[in-house]
């Protein structure tokens, strides 16, 4: 029985994903003890850039991603730049892992505990978070809770768990279709925008396993998924510490100093990570 962790990277003109990767992959190996994956269509990048760490990785997996839909990528409340956001190949997790259990992680989730160890030595087969943890603490979240209004339950394709069986090879396969025929599903579930993403996919695809209404098919990771939107800033991070500032109370100029000690932390302002990641990082 092999376990791993795989994680996905896909460089885009604005966002060193390959980089993001290596310090996540870092972060995994030294909490929970598991050989680490990349897919990424930038094999050749990482061996002439990052020479020096690609052995942190046990297998690189080429994939391409043709996506051309574009996002804004925010760095704090008033400054983006818009860049080709390709995020479509999460749905080939069940054929592209090299393991018989694997824990999927965003190149963006900084790992700073061994809690997630325990997805090893449990008897599901497919974990998710759907408890979610904004740092801010008062920001509106109802996008996290359903994928529209007074719709389904919203899963976060951020972090997730499976081993390999028939019903998630029939999940994921289920996932590629949702992918395929994508605005037919923007309709039926009355989504606000029709851009992919990997979350609302996982989403509609946990609903119509559960034979579209609440089932057991997926279950939810056993704490709260933490997260910092991309108005925030993360300023430091030092061994199992991160110190952000994030968005203030309605506000768009000021922020609040939050400080994290062993909690794992989406942080989804790429750029402010890739700002504090030292020479030693990488």
């Amino acid at each position: 029985m092999t376990q791993g962790i795989l994680i996905f990277a896909f460089n885009s003109d604005g966002v060193d994903y390959v980089k993001l990767a290596i310090l996540s992959a870092k972060r995994a190996k030294q909490f929970l003890n598991r050989p680490v994956s990349l897919v990424t269509d930038s094999k050749q990048y990482l061996i002439d850039n990052f020479s020096n760490d690609v052995d942190i990785f046990d297998k690189i997996i080429d994939s391409v991603d043709t996506t051309t839909q574009t996002k804004r990528f925010y760095n704090g409340t008033n400054n983006f730049t818009k860049h080709v956001w390709k995020n479509s190949n999460r749905v080939d997790c069940y054929t592209s892992t090299p393991y018989d259990e694997t824990l999927v992680i965003d190149s963006d989730f900084i790992i700073n505990s061994s809690f997630l160890s325990y997805v090893w030595d449990q008897p599901n087969e497919f974990l998710i978070y759907t408890k979610h943890n904004d740092l801010a603490g008062w920001r509106n979240t109802s996008e996290f809770d359903f994928v529209s209004e007074q719709s389904i339950p919203f899963y976060w394709a951020t972090v997730f768990f499976f081993k390999k069986s028939t019903h998630n090879e029939n999940f994921f396969s289920l996932i590629k279709h949702i992918k395929e025929n994508w605005i037919y599903f923007v309709k039926l579930y009355q989504l606000n925008s029709t851009k992919f993403r990997n979350d609302i996919a996982f989403s509609i695809a946990i609903h119509m396993m559960n034979g579209f209404t609440h089932g057991e098919f997926a279950t939810p990771i056993a704490n709260a998924l933490t997260y910092t939107l991309d108005r925030d800033f993360l300023i430091k991070q030092k061994n199992q510490s991160m110190t952000f500032l994030v968005q203030a109370k309605n506000s768009t100029d000021a922020y609040t100093l939050v400080k994290t000690n062993n909690l794992d932390v989406h942080v989804m302002n790429k750029t402010s990570l890739l700002n504090i990641m030292g020479e030693h990082d990488v």
